[in-house]
Order: structure tokens, then C-alpha cells, then sequence
């Protein structure tokens, strides 16, 4: 191919129109970005609908504050940390809602996980002369806990749930007194109960966020001689739900 060919060539490549990509419909079709709120005719947003048999998924992030953490029985000294560092562990978890039934009203079951924990956290022991003596604890705690539950639409962008039942624990726990130079270490596993409320707001069709509120008990045998761990409050969260 002459010189001439080569130069024709490249003047007709420059002149040709560069392709053009509208970033908006790459980010959708890439799933990049959340489809907008349904709207009707008149530009109203559509109600939140949640199908019988449909199950919406949730995740939350917090923090556990205990009015108990108690630990009794045992071949040692009992120790409290109800009030101090103890009582207070972050958590993060999540679990599922299945719907089963409902119109107004949606009745369901639901099934979650919460892991938590506080490492050289402030308790206290009773000396043998009566005076308090500061106890380090660590704590990590891995729940399991689920049953039935209630959820109601309010207006037509937001929920609010309620649920309650049983709940299983596995703790792993362990403890130095100040100045001694040994510690004393346990795993086991326990039960309680739980009862649980939130609301939650439409950021779209599929994706909820709001604040969660759960009170649960439950009580672990740990072993190594270290009796049970008691432990009953409050857990603070914020919630994400999607799968409306």
C-alpha cells in the first residue's frame, strides 16, 4: 500500500464521530444505580407493596447496652459489670422476614443473627473484705433468634414491625483480676427470649432504612468452673431492609 493510501486512511479515521456513552444508562445497566420511586399518573408515589411468600432481607449495625451483665455460680468470685464498660458491646447482624399473610396488617416469620462484643472492659468483684475490686472482661457473644412478627405500611413510604421468641447464645468469656497475674477463661452455650420493634422509611422501591429497638435475656453455662453468664437490656440499631 502506497504512502499516499496509508495518509487518505488516516485523515478519514480522525474525521469519524467518537462514540458516545450516556453514563446514566451504563450505571443502569450495570446496576449501578436504584431505580426511582414508582410514581402514578399525576406524579404521586405508589404505595410500598410486599406479596404474600415474598421475603425482605435485613442488616443493621449497634450497640448492646445491658441494665444486667452477671457472672455467678462457679468455683470464682462472682463478677458484675452491670453499669460499667461490660454493659456496653457493639454489635452488627442481620436475618430475614418471610411474609406469610396479611393486607393491612402483614403477619410473618422472621429469623436473625447478632454478634457482639467488649474486649478489656471494667467489671467488679466483692473481696473478701467487702471492698470492690476491678475486674478486665472480655466478652464475645453470637446470637441466633427468631419468631413471629407483625409489620404495618404507614402513609404509603414507611413500616413499622414488631417480633418476639426464642433466642440461643453462644458466649466466649474471660476475665483478669487487676494485679493477679493469671486469668480465668470459658466458652458455652444458653437460651432467653427476645422482643424486638422498628420503623423504617423508603430510600426506594426495594431498599428501606430506619432505627431498631430489641430487648432479649438469656442466660449461658459456662465451663471451666465459671458458672453462668447472665445478661439482659437493650440493643440500639440502625436498619437496612431490601427485597420489597
Amino acid at each position: 500500500m502506497s504512502l499516499a493510501a496509508l495518509c487518505l486512511l488516516a485523515s478519514a479515521a480522525g474525521e469519524a464521530p467518537a462514540p458516545v456513552f450516556d453514563v446514566q444508562q451504563m450505571g443502569s445497566l450495570y446496576g449501578l444505580q436504584d431505580d426511582p420511586p414508582r410514581r402514578d399518573e399525576h406524579g404521586h408515589l405508589l404505595p410500598l407493596v410486599w406479596e404474600p411468600e415474598q421475603m425482605v432481607l435485613q442488616g443493621f449495625v449497634g450497640v448492646n447496652r445491658y441494665s444486667t451483665v452477671e457472672r455467678t455460680g462457679g468455683s470464682t468470685l462472682p463478677v458484675d459489670g452491670s453499669g460499667e464498660e461490660a454493659s456496653q458491646m457493639p454489635a452488627i447482624g442481620g436475618g430475614a422476614q418471610w411474609k406469610l399473610a396479611g393486607e393491612r396488617v402483614d403477619f410473618g416469620l422472621e429469623a436473625l443473627f447478632s454478634v457482639g462484643g467488649r474486649a478489656n472492659a471494667t467489671a467488679f468483684v466483692a473481696g473478701g473484705s467487702g471492698a470492690a475490686i476491678a475486674v478486665s472482661v472480655d466478652v464475645l457473644a453470637f446470637e441466633i433468634y427468631g419468631g413471629p412478627f407483625v409489620s404495618c405500611f404507614v402513609g404509603e413510604r414507611a413500616r413499622v414491625y414488631a417480633g418476639a421468641g426464642p433466642l440461643l447464645e453462644w458466649a466466649d468469656y474471660s476475665q483478669e483480676i487487676s494485679g493477679a497475674s493469671s486469668s480465668d477463661s470459658g466458652t458455652g452455650f444458653g437460651s432467653g427470649w427476645y422482643a424486638r420493634t422498628g420503623f423504617e422509611f423508603a430510600l426506594s422501591d426495594n431498599t428501606l432504612i430506619g432505627f431498631g429497638v430489641r430487648w432479649s435475656e438469656a442466660t449461658v453455662d459456662l465451663d471451666n468452673g465459671l458458672g453462668e453468664l447472665n445478661v439482659e437490656g437493650f440493643q440500639f440499631a440502625f436498619t437496612m431492609t431490601e427485597g420489597f
